[in-house]
């Protein structure tokens, strides 16, 4: 259970740097070596599988479904669904390739989508989404206090 708990903070902490170097990093540079090792460790876990032409894509910018995606394979749903009631975000159906990792995202609270009901799959993802997919996806969105997006920013710098 010990290794497990390792390899999955492991996982979170590679993830978390593949992605704020995704979001912060120019999109027109290939990738650096460090996130082609992020990537290639990230691959090997199952966490990225890539894109149709083989590349994992590290010199573009992530997606909130990239995002959502990742992050429910690391806890291990990859091919499953999580038991839960369904969210009808309005702008994602069930033809998108993303569709049960974002419904399971959901149903294991790590993401919200926004008011107006829609989850903004192909949007690029930005800093402060990514903090609250890690707060809430460690279960810490109960000891949140304050409002958004700085209860989640500052909740990450009590951990030090």
């Amino acid at each position: 259970m010990r290794l497990q708990k390792v390899k999955n903070c492991y996982t979170y902490m590679v993830v978390l740097i593949l992605i704020a170097s995704m979001i912060s990093g120019p999109s027109l540079l290939a990738a650096t070596n460090d996130q082609s090792y992020a990537g290639n460790q990230l691959q090997q876990l199952g966490v990225l599988t890539g894109y149709a032409d083989g590349s994992l894509g590290l010199d573009r910018k992530i997606t909130r479904a990239e995002v959502a995606t990742m992050m429910v394979r690391i806890r291990g749903y990859a091919n499953g669904n999580v038991a839960g009631e369904r969210m009808n975000f309005t702008d994602i159906n069930d033809s998108h390739w993303a569709y049960n990792h974002v419904q399971n995202a959901y149903r294991l609270n790590m993401i919200q989508g926004y008011p107006d009901q829609s989850f903004q799959p192909e949007a690029n993802i930005r800093y402060q989404e990514v903090v609250a997919i890690m707060v809430n996806t460690l279960g810490y969105k109960d000891q949140l206090v304050g409002e958004w997006p700085m209860n989640y920013i500052t909740k990450p710098k009590s951990w030090v």
